[in-house]
Order: structure tokens, then sequence, then C-alpha cells
């Protein structure tokens, strides 16, 4: 990274950023803390916050730090904000309802980690009333906005949380997603959205008020891909305190794997790809879907129907009878505190039977049965992260239905277990922004980053509110506990085979080419077919080859299914490396069709459909 010059004013939270800064002892947490405090004071009330950490107490916390040194802790120095409805040890929670405000006596696994490495707490920040919404309306602190114009929603239920991470109040901010709250405000301020596989994170600091605990996940707004998966590194992992923790969050990998250099992406196929009239938000997806194909990607339209199902049934279904859980007790105390739609909204969990409950969870199994075969089709599914954004006069005026409309591509992402990454996609002519996710499988966190991190790259745009550019890529050195690998042939990437890499949790590495001294040779009776690399020093060529890396278990168990006569060895590579990769018995090459000439199993198979 070149040499910082940081504005007060102006000057990116970005983890990169600041981390790098702090090691070369060019910044320091109490110069960040009070560019931040007065920021604050100079947005005046923006309705961020529902409890405010003082500056002198953020300070103290600063200056702490500044006297032990600098440590290499991952969020040393880096301060942060947290949805209101999470509790931290000493603070209030209120889930923006004022009259049932506590005192909280525990922070949970996720947030003790992050207070552990460092960080320091800003605040606390707005949201729509329990969670529930997509609009970040339905509080009494009054409503955010959109950092980019004042007439607009911010988006919700996590309101405050994107808000303070886009107009540079917080490096990265910790949310709660059941319907999309940790997305949609990413999108209506040009930042991301983390929104990790339920149970990949514990949820023992969210309040129970309003949780909807079988599919509620923690999720993280930052400036970049790069940070909220570092966050989520972080605060990642089983949780044996709390129920709905899952054992196999520890062996997650949560390293962003470099975009493959060809992979198909899906898309919603038809009339299910709606925008409610917005000419310009149609315009910036596609866009998108035309970036990715410049990226590499093969676009796939995909049905739609069954996501679409699942989406309806969260807010039309049983579901809402989870929240009355926790709240029967809060309306029959505070029924007239509450906002008159969360109250509307919440007035029908009485309406659903165990047998309502059943069916609905039934027809989701149903409904994730028949996706499961388009996962092995596509690496991530690509969706607007919302189909339009609306003025807050809009929304008043018809607060459920429009707050419907937004949660058209978002509803369905928990109930299916699957998890997302929104990145900003671009800005609309009269400069509200947009942006677009990438869903993956459970646990493929790591697949989704990779895409995502490189699609917000080729964007070109600057960091929130500011005109900070994205920072310069950290080297990308091997994850511990992985082993690299090249592959020749059916495991390409987009090839019939790679699944067999990205099953074992294989991380695309890079593109690479053999040193000259390789032949290639098609195989005769393979399925799939498949190529042989024999090393001939007298009349070789450098071959195409693309280097994985896969976890030392993944690694024995991938090596021992290949099958004769192919195997593994030491590839010598174009820039003079070493690297595990397939070889195959020169015996078997007798005979075979020489395929040398094409350089690559890819450019020959495109040249046979030719």
């Amino acid at each position: 990274m070149s040499e910082l010059k940081w504005s007060d004013t102006t000057g990116s939270l970005d983890l990169s950023t600041l981390s790098f800064a702090y090691a070369a002892r060019t910044l320091t947490p109490t110069r960040v803390i009070n560019a931040i405090y007065d920021r604050i004071a100079a947005r005046g009330e923006d309705h961020v916050w529902t409890y405010l950490v003082s500056r002198e107490t953020a300070l103290a916390t600063a200056e702490a730090l500044e006297a032990e040194g600098y440590d290499g802790r991952p969020l040393w120095g880096i301060p942060f904000s947290v949805k209101d409805c999470n509790d931290i040890v000493g603070l209030p929670t209120t889930n923006a309802l004022k009259e049932g405000a506590y005192i909280a006596t525990s922070s949970g696994q996720a947030l003790d980690r992050i207070f552990d490495a460092g960080a320091i707490l800003i605040g606390k920040t707005n949201m729509d009333q329990f969670g529930i919404g997509l609009v970040g309306m339905r509080t009494p602190y009054g409503a955010c906005s959109s950092v980019f114009d004042d007439r607009f929603i911010s988006g919700g239920s996590s309101s405050g949380s994107g808000v303070s991470v886009a107009a540079g109040l917080s490096s990265f901010s910790i949310a709660n997603d059941a319907a999309g709250s940790g997305r949609v405000p990413a999108g209506f301020n040009n930042i991301v959205g983390i929104k990790p596989t339920p149970g990949l994170v514990s949820n023992a600091c969210v309040s129970g008020g309003g949780c909807v605990k079988t599919i509620e996940t923690l999720a993280i707004f930052s400036l970049t891909v790069e940070d909220g998966m570092s966050v989520l590194r972080l605060i990642a992992g089983y949780d044996p305190s709390y129920p709905f923790s899952r054992p196999e969050a520890d062996a997650v990998p949560l390293i962003p794997a470099p975009a493959p250099p060809r992979f198909r992406f899906g898309v919603p196929a038809g009339k299910a790809l709606r925008f409610f009239g917005d000419i310009e938000a149609e315009r910036l997806f596609g866009e998108a879907m035309a970036r990715l194909t410049a990226m590499g990607g093969e676009k796939v339209e995909v049905d739609f129907a069954p996501f679409e199902e699942t989406q309806r049934i969260l807010y039309e279904g049983p579901w809402i009878s989870e929240r009355a859980l926790s709240l029967d007790s809060v309306l029959e105390k505070h029924g007239e505190a509450i906002h008159p739609v969360t109250r509307q909204i919440l007035s029908k969990s009485a309406n659903f039977t165990a047998g309502d409950t059943f069916a609905a969870i039934h027809r989701i199994a149903e409904l994730k049965r028949d996706t499961r075969a388009l996962w092995g089709d596509i690496a991530v599914l690509l969706v607007p992260t919302t189909p339009t954004i609306y003025t807050k006069e809009e929304i008043a005026a018809n607060p459920v239905q429009l707050n419907s409309n937004l949660g058209i591509y978002t509803n369905f992402v928990n109930l299916m277990g699957l998890c997302g990454i929104a990145v900003p996609n671009g800005f609309r002519k009269d400069g509200l922004p947009l942006g677009v996710t990438f869903l993956a499988p459970g646990f493929e966190e790591a697949r989704a980053a990779g895409i995502a991190a490189a699609f917000h790259r080729a964007t070109g745009l600057k960091l929130g509110k500011f005109d900070n550019p994205y920072p310069e890529p950290a080297d990308a050195s091997l994850p511990d506990g992985y082993r690299e690998i090249a592959v020749v042939g059916a495991h390409l990437s987009g090839m019939p085979l790679n699944h067999e890499l990205t099953q074992r949790s294989g991380l695309f590495r890079r593109a690479a080419r053999t040193s000259g001294d390789y032949r290639l040779f098609a195989l005769s009776g393979a399925m799939p077919p498949k190529p042989g690399l024999v090393r001939d020093v007298s009349s070789g060529a450098p071959i195409d080859v693309e280097v994985w890396a896969l976890p030392v278990a993944g690694f024995g168990d991938f090596i021992d299914r290949i099958p004769a006569p192919l195997g593994v060895g030491k590839l010598s590579l174009e820039d003079g490396s070493l690297v595990t990769g397939f070889l195959c018995e020169a015996v078997a090459v007798k005979e075979q069709p020489d395929i040398t000439a094409y350089g690559g199993w890819r450019r020959y198979v495109e040249s046979m459909a030719v």
C-alpha cells in the first residue's frame, strides 16, 4: 500500500487502510476516534444511534490501546457499531421500543470475540422495531435516510448499521438478518452486506425481542467484501451455549476464493426478474450481468418459482408466529407504544395452527429439494439486492406492500439455508445507489465472496459515501491447513468434475501454465472426457492449468479417487515454481490424439464443440 494521506473528514475506515496505517504508525486510534465524533457532530440529528458511546469513553479505550502498543490483533483500534437488538454488557437494549429497554448482562460469543480482537465500540444503531421491516422507518428514534438523499429510505431493519458504515462513522457494523436486514441497507448505501449461513455465527447476543431463532443470523456491514469476511472469520464458529449454533461451523472455510476464470451464474428467468417499473434498476442489473460475463461468467436463466414461493411463506406463513413467542408479553405490556405497522403485522401471529407450521416446514423442504440440483450447475445465483428504492413519503403511504416488494429477492434466503453477499452495483441517474447479491449454498461463503469481491472491484465504485478507492488487494497467501494442486482437464472451473474440488471446500488460486516441456493427449473412452498430461523434454509446449487449494483432509480424499492411468506428481510451471498436479502414465497415451497444439484442455473442448 502506498503512503497514507488520511483525511479526518473523509478518510476511509476500511480495515486495510486503518490496519496498515496503525502498523506503520502513521495514524493513531485516538485521531480516528476524534475524527469519527467530529463527523457525527457535523451530521447532526441523522437518527443513526439509539445509544452513542461518549467521545471520552471511546477515546479512553483508544488511548489504552496506544499505551500498550500495536499488537497485530485483527481489529486493533478498529471502530465499529452494533444494531440495537444485540446485547452488550452494561448498555441498554431497546429493540427500537424505548419502553422495553433493559441493561444487558452478557454480550455473547460473537461480540466478545470482537472486543477481544481490539475493536472500539462507537454505539448501538437504530432499527425497524423488533427487526420487523426492510425500510428503516418503523422506529420511535426517527427514520434514517440513504446517505445519498435524505428523501429516500436507508433500508432496514438494520438501518442505522448500514448508514453508520456508509457515512464513515464505523468501519463495520454487526447487524441481523432474518428476511434481508443484513443486505437491503447495503444496496441503498453503496456498501457490502455479508449474510452468513444460519448457524455459522452464534446468535447468543441477540435480544429475545422479535428474534426468529430458527432462521436468523448475525450479519456484517462493511466497506469491502474482504473486510466483512475478515470479521466473519473472527466471529464464526460453534457456540455450545447456543442451541441453534451448528457444530460444523468450526470447519467452514471463510477465506474468499479468487473468482475462477470460468464459471456459471444463475439469474431469475422471465417475468420473475421484476423491478416494479424502475427502468434504471433494470438497466443496472443488465450491466451487472454483462460485467459478470466479462469476468468469465456464463449466464444461466433459472426457474425462480421455488424461491418466490419460499419468500412468500416467510411473512404470509407461520414464521411470524415465532416472533410471538417472545413478543406476546411485550404486546400485552406496551401495546400502545408499538409502531402501528409493526403491531398490524404481529396481529397475524395467532392466525396459524400447528398444522400450518408443519405444512410450511414440509413445503420448504420440498422447495429446497427442488432447487438442490441447481447448485451443481451454477457457482452463484445473482439477484438484485432489491428491485428498486422508495422515498420515505412512498413508504409512509403504502408501508406493507412496498416493504413486501423490497423483499422479493431476500425473504427466501434464510428459509432455504443459503448464504449471501450483497455488493454495490452502480447508481441510478438520480444519484441513488443499488446493489446486487451473490447467493450460494449453506457454508459456501468463500465461493460467493471471491466472485462478489472481484465484481465489486470491477465496478470501479468508491467506498460508501466518500470518494475513497477500493484498497489494494493484500497478498493472497495459502491458508493454513491447505495444499495446492494443479488441474488440467475435467476439474477446471466450469468443467464436469470441478464440483469434486468445490464440494471439498476447494479455493481457486490462479490460472497458470506449465513450463514448455509437456504434451497433452485426449484419452479415448474416458467419461467424462479427460486429457493426459505427460512430460516430454524433447518436444513439449506450455499447457494451461488451474491451481486450486484443498484442505488437507479433502486433499487426501481427492487424490485417492483419481482413476488410473492418471496420478499426481510435481508439475513445473512457467514461472519456475513446482506444484503438485495431474500427470498421466506415458504408456497410456500411445496412439491417443496429441492435442498439445491447442495449449490446453479447455481450448480443445471448445474446438470440438464448434
